[in-house]
């Protein structure tokens, strides 16, 4: 049966390249046979015969002709006889498997996979084949009557109190250009020198259905981003900067922008704010899908390595609009690269009277998002980048409308707070509730809820904590906090015994100001500690 099936391949495969038997029983060899078409029909012929094998069962010795004529001596079956075979569908085409450098990459990867999605396999992260679809990542951006362009400045040009008047009161996005070209992090962030720094840390890669962080060690990490194939990849969104100290020490690589000078959550301490602070990677193909930041916060977004592209919508435009409901087909995705790919074109067409607003952001470029501006981001390149959320003079009133709503227990903790440091803000506060009619969860009956409040983050923090002076960081408070680095943070941690400790942290806040603002900030505490313990 082996040496009949051998002969039965054979065969076959002259076949397939054009070789006929001539009339005195000698092959003819083809003029136009070449060795590429060679192997490619060889291989289809191959594949054919095992196909055709593995139905019917082993080939006889007398199945050695593609002729249906029986061979000399023998008698053909009736059933080939009175009817053709049928057509067989062709085998898929098995997709090979992506190489990785680690042995435990692959593991992890599925792991986090199956976490994020459980609606598709983790094999079927690429079943679309964006990976072999460049265009969409190279494709121009073409600019209109309906698609403007975000604004562009250099940051040379410009300064903070025109940045205030001009772009953050009137709530405009705007991209700044050469805004953090001097931070370590442009050259500190690229993916070979964090995998020096950061190669056992885990940091998180998704979240799976009931919330949970799914984190992985960045030597992993590094080794997907470098050969992953996925149509939209795990994207690296990290919130614990502050919190973890194997991380903190990218605190160190940036600095908040002057141009954003307020973060009047800091009047919340660190534990019961809500997360305002995000180191990102995101491989190419990457990206999210079109949303509005919560509770009202303005953000700003620096990148460092790659790029990426934007599309923001004014916040008047509806949700179903901006989001292409109903403009998919049943077998179509949603992610941020079939958005930009196909989605965001029929919501142009469907809509014509829709303003789009598009942008590249590029190393060293900060985009400035205000607060409820629907926006959505693909990276074009593996891309790197830091984000803050902040609530200022600009953008207050919005968030305090958003936040004693959607999140109570946080607005009552800084409620209290305003009252304590900054009654200014305090009254700004109470002026607006008046003037709406709405009372606090301490003025409702006990039990009475809001509709529209969340009960996962309302209950994150306690009615019964107490934030003192030392529990505050006084960045961002200047303010709304008259002397807020002498009333504020380890200015006012009294020191005890004959001796002063200048070296000591009084909170979790004081050491992880970013940049060179935390240095001279921390200097300035030390200076301060000791004034105090000398006065004292």
């Amino acid at each position: 049966q082996l040496w009949s099936f051998a002969l039965t391949c054979g065969l076959a495969l002259l076949g397939s390249m054009g070789f006929d038997e001539g009339p005195n029983g000698q092959v003819q060899v083809p003029q136009d046979l070449s060795p590429a078409a060679c192997g490619k029909d060889a291989a289809a012929a191959l594949l054919k015969m095992d196909a055709d094998r593995c139905v019917s069962g082993p080939a006889s010795p007398d199945a050695g002709s593609n002729s249906t004529a029986p061979p000399s001596g023998g008698r053909a079956d009736s059933a080939s006889t009175s009817r053709s075979p049928e057509p067989r569908p062709e085998l898929p085409q098995r997709k090979e498997a992506v190489k990785f450098t680690h042995r435990r990459t692959a593991g992890e990867v599925r792991r986090c996979k199956k976490g994020k999605r459980s609606d598709i396999k983790p094999d079927e992260w690429a079943k679309f084949g964006y990976a072999q679809k460049e265009e969409v990542l190279h494709r121009e951006i073409e600019y209109d009557s309906q698609t403007v362009p975000i604004r562009r400045v250099k940051r040379a040009d410009i300064t903070p109190e025109w940045f205030q008047k001009e772009v953050a009161e009137k709530a405009l996005p705007i991209i700044v250009e050469d805004c953090c070209n001097h931070w370590p992090a442009m050259e500190r962030w690229n993916i070979d020198a964090m995998l020096e720094r950061f190669r056992h840390v885990s940091m998180k890669v998704a979240k799976d259905d009931k919330g949970k962080k799914m984190r992985m060690k960045f030597k992993y990490y590094a080794d997907y981003l470098k050969h992953q194939q996925d149509d939209n990849p795990l994207y690296l969104f990290e919130t614990n900067m502050d919190d973890n100290a194997y991380i903190r020490p990218l605190m160190e690589d940036y600095e908040v922008p002057d141009i954003f000078p307020y973060d009047w959550f800091s009047l919340v301490n660190a534990d019961s704010r809500p997360p305002f602070r995000w180191f990102c990677i995101g491989p190419k193909r990457s990206g999210t899908t079109v949303h509005i930041d919560p509770l009202g916060t303005a953000a700003w977004n620096a990148v460092t390595h790659g790029v990426k592209r934007w599309v923001l919508f004014e916040p008047k435009e509806e949700k179903k609009v901006v989001k292409g409901k109903g403009l998919t087909e049943k077998e179509e995705d949603d992610e941020a690269i079939m958005y930009f790919d196909f989605i965001l074109p029929r919501i142009k067409r469907a809509y014509p009277d829709l303003k789009v607003y598009e942008g590249l952001q590029k190393p060293g470029d900060v985009i400035f998002v205000p607060g409820d501006w629907w926006h959505g981001v693909l990276n074009l390149e593996d891309t790197i980048a830091v984000t803050q959320n902040y609530c200022g003079a600009d953008n207050f009133d919005l968030v305090w409308s958003k936040t004693r709503r959607e999140r109570e227990k946080v607005a009552w903790l800084w409620l209290r707070n305003m009252r304590r440091y900054a009654p200014e803000l305090y009254e700004r506060a109470m002026a607006m509730n008046k003037k709406d009619n709405f009372k606090m969860r301490h003025e409702r009956p006990v039990g009475s809820r809001l509709s529209d409040a969340s009960s996962s983050s309302s209950e994150s923090s306690s009615d019964s904590s107490s934030d003192e002076e030392v529990d505050l960081d006084p960045e961002g408070l200047e303010v709304a906090v008259p002397d807020a680095h002498k009333k504020l943070g380890a200015a006012k941690f009294q020191c005890q015994g004959q001796f002063p400790v200048t070296c000591l942290a009084t909170s979790a806040r004081n050491s992880i100001i970013p940049g060179p603002r935390g240095f001279v900030h921390r200097k300035r505490q030390r200076s301060e500690m000791e004034e105090l313990a000398r006065s004292a």
